[in-house]
């Protein structure tokens, strides 16, 4: 009997430490921030206000569990959220608002910060990374994220729905949290910031990626689009290569590997339009460009389809011959958002393959917002 009630009082003693909920003091020794951050009262609550960027919490170890908060901007702003397992400001997962568009797909959305980019949108884009959320300017809004293993899922005020689930999280390894603004923020407020940890959940197997895709690539450094040639590959031997994979829905994220460049499109000082012909001249200033190589192995000499999809632009080559040109740089064709994000069913290209070994080379530039490729073979 002594053993059984040891046993529960454990059991109950685990439970509740699972359960144990965490309040982040608004106290400038638990924060550190990339930008101007303040502790203020806002709307009649104590408050953290971050002009733009990142700030997060230290001493904090949460992975699985909730993290729940209260937010707010005032009229104009146009980024507001939340990061957790952050190994650093610029490294995490980020689940933010845009105010501005309320009611749309573009009002809420996640995405993975890495290596500089403030959250990779144009990647981790559509049913499984936005929704539709009414927001309100100079009000409190409360969130709370739920974490089981990799997936997520957003809860708003308090319904017991969630408005967005993220089936599978990208994977950063750390275990902070944090407010966030984003690279070109314009200041939020944010109170009530708690995490309640939870036991780990078993991570699900990542699906089977589609058949025909291409997994095995060679990334070489960051290059400087200004100094490369379209449509003519630099000398290929005198290239640093490393080995990159595809995440689990198949596509490169270059973003995992290189720095981003953060770089604006040109655009016309009198309009505020994109200044197409440079753009499209895939030689700007400040934008980057890496190099993908696969090796593509065939029995016989003749075409064979591809489909791939890039952002924000690639110049596709097949045995040093470019065969395709596309960019779709963030509002490039259109100021819809959705427009502008990574195609994830593709365009079509027949490569004239040789008998034997061929090699396909992507030129992937980037300006901002998520640099990846990928690309799939027919049977």
């Amino acid at each position: 009997m002594k053993l059984q009630l040891l046993g529960a009082s454990l059991l109950l003693l685990c439970t509740q430490a699972e359960s144990a909920q965490t309040t982040i003091p608004l106290t400038p020794e638990r924060w550190t921030a990339t930008d101007s951050l303040r502790f203020t009262t806002y709307l009649g609550r104590p408050s953290l206000y971050i002009n733009r960027g990142v700030a997060l919490a230290t001493g904090v170890e949460f992975r699985d569990g909730t993290l729940e908060y209260d937010m707010a901007t005032p009229r104009g702003g146009n980024f507001m959220g939340a990061v957790f397992h952050a190994t650093s400001a610029e490294n995490s997962e980020v689940v933010f608002f845009r105010p501005g568009q309320s009611g749309t797909m573009e009002s809420v959305q996640y995405a993975p910060a890495l290596n500089g980019v403030a959250a990779a949108w144009q990647i981790y884009h559509g049913d499984d990374a936005n929704a539709a959320v009414a927001l309100a300017f100079d009000a409190w809004l409360h969130v709370r994220i739920d974490v089981a293993g990799v997936t997520a899922r957003l809860y708003l005020d308090n319904d017991t729905t969630a408005v967005l689930t993220v089936p599978r999280l990208a994977g950063v390894s750390g275990s902070s949290v944090g407010v966030w603004t984003g690279f070109y923020g314009r200041g939020a407020y944010f109170s009530n910031i708690r995490f309640t940890p939870r036991a780990p959940v078993p991570s699900a197997p990542a699906p089977p990626l589609p058949q025909g895709t291409i997994t095995d690539w060679d990334l070489s450094q960051v290059l400087d689009a200004a100094q490369l040639t379209p449509g003519a590959l630099p000398d290929l031997a005198k290239i640093q290569w490393d080995k990159v994979h595809p995440e689990a829905q198949g596509f490169v994220l270059v973003n995992r590997y290189r720095r981003t460049p953060n770089a604006g499109i040109p655009i016309e000082a009198a309009t505020g339009a994109p200044m197409v012909d440079s753009i499209m001249g895939d030689r700007v200033a400040g934008s980057k460009v890496v190099l993908a190589r696969a090796t593509i192995q065939s029995d016989r000499a003749g075409l064979r389809r591809m489909l791939f999809g890039y952002s924000d632009g690639v110049v596709v080559y097949c045995n040093g011959q470019p065969l395709f040109f596309g960019m779709n740089a963030s509002r490039l064709r259109s100021s819809d958002l959705g427009q502008s994000a990574m195609d994830r069913v593709g365009n079509a290209l027949y490569l004239p393959l040789n008998q034997g070994k061929n090699e396909l080379v992507f030129a992937v530039t980037e300006f901002t917002g998520g640099w990846a490729f990928w690309a799939r073979l027919d049977p």
